[in-house]
């Protein structure tokens, strides 16, 4: 069901809900690229303060723009907001449901590299070692990207061709903004958080979804579209010829 396109005045919420999830995500990309090396706080902390407030804070407002993002959709594709909808039809379960296993999954991958980088020298190599390694990369880094990978479904078969065509520099920066959120987290979660299978499928299935419910032509001209499938595409390439050209299984820089 599509929606009332009565105006541009009822649809552009979903262009601007879209731009703070796009900023929201780079922010929170851009902080966890910045901290990765940053010096262990000395006491019995194994995150400093700074880091820990925004380790919290910026997933939580990435969640809060995912939710913004989907009761906005919601609303956009049925012209009413109601209870069903949102918390109670299928797609709602599976958003509720993905929004939760990827914060799940972020925790886990949190705890356990802090833990990971803060262990003795002398325990590096043994099994407690393994075993956060386990919860930091595997669990983790798999949890997140099933979590991120439902709600972007969702919103997909929810809300694209819900919104007014974007445009100009709105597309361009969308279209960019796609490969510097959902092409950069697809391609590092397949290769540093080995996932690459996993990560491989979601591209696919992402792409085949957009391309199923509006013509490849008009991917890019709606805001959801243009956000979510470019990057998750070029992503999905990316993978491929990297895995074919190095003969297996690439290795993060």
């Amino acid at each position: 069901m599509r929606a009332n396109t009565s105006g541009v005045k009822a649809t552009a919420p979903v262009a601007r809900s879209v731009f703070w999830l796009m900023i929201s995500l780079i922010a929170w990309e851009l902080f966890q690229g910045l901290r990765a090396a940053a010096p262990l706080p000395s006491g019995s902390w194994a995150v400093g303060l700074f880091d820990l407030v925004f380790l919290v804070v910026l997933p939580g407002i990435a969640a809060f723009a995912f939710t913004r993002l989907f009761l906005v959709v919601t609303q956009t594709a049925r012209g009413s907001m109601n209870i069903y909808s949102t918390i109670s039809s299928p797609w709602a379960w599976v958003f509720w449901i993905g929004l939760g296993v990827g914060l799940v999954g972020d925790g886990i991958h949190l705890a356990a590299h802090a833990i990971s980088r803060a262990l003795p020298q002398t325990f590096i190599q043994g099994d407690f070692a393994a075993k956060i390694y386990f919860l930091d990369v595997r669990v983790g880094y798999l949890l997140l990207g099933l979590g991120f990978f439902l709600v972007s479904l969702v919103l997909l078969l929810v809300g694209q061709g819900a919104g007014h065509h974007v445009s100009g520099p709105e597309r361009l920066l969308f279209v960019l903004g796609s490969l510097a959120t959902y092409g950069f987290v697809t391609v590092y979660i397949g290769v540093a958080g080995h996932q690459l299978i996993p990560a491989i499928g979601g591209s696919v299935v992402l792409s085949a979804v957009s391309f199923w419910t509006l013509p490849p032509y008009e991917v890019t001209r709606d805001p959801i579209g243009a956000f979510i499938v470019p990057g998750a595409l070029m992503a999905g390439i990316t993978l491929v010829i990297w895995t074919l050209v190095v003969g297996g299984a690439p290795v993060w820089p």
